[in-house]
C-alpha cells in the first residue's frame, strides 16, 4: 500500500468545491471498504473477517435551523459498524452537513433521522448508524471497548534501531521470549497519508492484547514503517491489526486509532478480534 494515491474515483476529495447552502444527500459518497482490505487478504472471496469493531466519528461543525430560523450548532457523534459495504468519503461527509446549515427541522429527533436515513444509504447499511447530539464544546469519543485511555503505556521513547526511509517494506513487530502477557500499548507517532490528496493524517494508536509478549522497541518501528503508507483511517487501523494478529497469534487484540480531525471531523476505528465462534 505503499507508493503514489489510489487516483480518481473518490468523489469531491482533493477537488476545490464551493459549499452548498440548501439540503443536498447526493453530496455524500461512498468508498468501499474492499478498496483497503484486498490488499490486506481481508474478505477476499466473501471469507469472514477476522474482527469486529466500528467506526467513531466526531463531527464538530454540525448546525442547522429551528422552525423559527433560529440557528443551532452541537457536535454529532456518528458509530458506524465495520461491517457495512462502504465507508463515506470525509470531505463529502462535511460538505452534506454543511448542505444542512439553513434547513429547518421541527426537532433534534427528526434531525438525526434525516442524517441516519442518509448515511444507511450511502453506507449500504442494513440499519442506520447510531448517533448522538453533544453540545458545542464536547470534545469527542472513542469506542467503549477502547476503555481509560491513561491505563495505556506510551512506547514512544522505547529504543529502536535506525529506521531508513524510503522503506522497500513495512516492518512487522516481533516477539519477545514467548512469555504470554495482557497489556495495552499506545503509540503517538502514527503517520499515513490520504490515498487522493498524499496529505499527512496524524493519530495515535492503542493496542490491548492478550498473547506472546510484544518486543515495544519492534512495535514502534513497526509503527514508524507506515509513515508513507496510502490509505483512510480505517484501513491503516485494519493494517497495524493484521500485522499483529499474524505475527503474534494472540488470544485477545483490540486495536483503536485515534486521528486528528481535519474539516472540522475526526474518524476513530477500533478493530476486536472476532470471537471464532460467534456467526459471521
Amino acid at each position: 500500500m505503499h507508493g503514489g494515491g489510489l487516483g480518481g474515483g473518490l468523489g469531491v476529495l482533493g477537488e476545490k468545491v464551493g459549499t452548498p447552502d440548501a439540503y443536498d444527500p447526493s453530496q455524500l459518497f461512498p468508498v468501499p471498504r474492499a478498496r483497503g482490505r484486498t490488499p490486506l487478504g481481508l474478505a477476499v472471496g466473501g471469507a469472514a473477517l477476522p474482527f469486529q469493531g466500528e467506526d467513531v466519528w466526531n463531527c464538530y461543525e454540525l448546525s442547522w435551523l429551528q422552525p423559527s430560523g433560529v440557528p443551532r450548532r452541537k457536535v454529532l457523534e456518528c458509530r458506524v459498524d465495520c461491517t457495512t459495504p462502504n465507508l463515506v468519503e470525509s470531505k463529502s461527509f462535511k460538505l452534506y452537513l454543511n448542505s444542512l446549515n439553513f434547513t429547518a427541522f421541527a426537532s433534534e429527533a427528526e434531525l438525526l433521522d434525516t442524517i441516519g436515513r442518509d448515511l444507511q444509504g450511502v453506507l449500504g447499511a442494513s440499519a442506520p448508524p447510531t448517533l448522538v447530539l453533544h453540545p458545542h464544546d464536547y470534545q469527542g469519543s472513542l469506542s467503549s471497548g477502547a476503555g481509560e485511555l491513561a491505563s495505556y503505556a506510551c512506547i514512544d521513547d522505547e529504543p529502536v534501531e535506525g529506521v531508513e526511509y524510503p522503506l522497500e517494506e513495512v516492518h512487522v513487530p516481533v516477539l519477545t521470549d514467548g512469555e504470554v502477557v495482557t497489556e495495552r500499548l499506545c503509540c503517538h507517532q502514527l503517520r499515513t497519508l490520504c490515498p487522493v490528496t498524499s496529505q499527512p493524517d496524524w493519530g495515535s494508536v492503542f493496542i490491548a492484547y492478550t498473547g506472546p509478549k510484544l518486543q515495544r522497541g519492534s512495535l514502534l518501528r513497526h509503527i514508524a514503517s507506515l509513515r508513507r503508507e496510502v490509505g483512510f483511517h480505517e484501513a491503516a487501523v485494519e493494517r497495524i491489526f493484521q500485522s499483529l494478529l499474524t505475527e503474534a497469534r494472540p488470544t485477545e487484540l483490540m486495536v483503536t486509532g485515534q486521528f486528528l480531525r481535519r474539516g472540522g471531523v475526526d474518524i476513530n476505528p477500533t478493530r476486536t478480534l472476532r470471537d471464532p465462534t460467534a456467526s459471521s
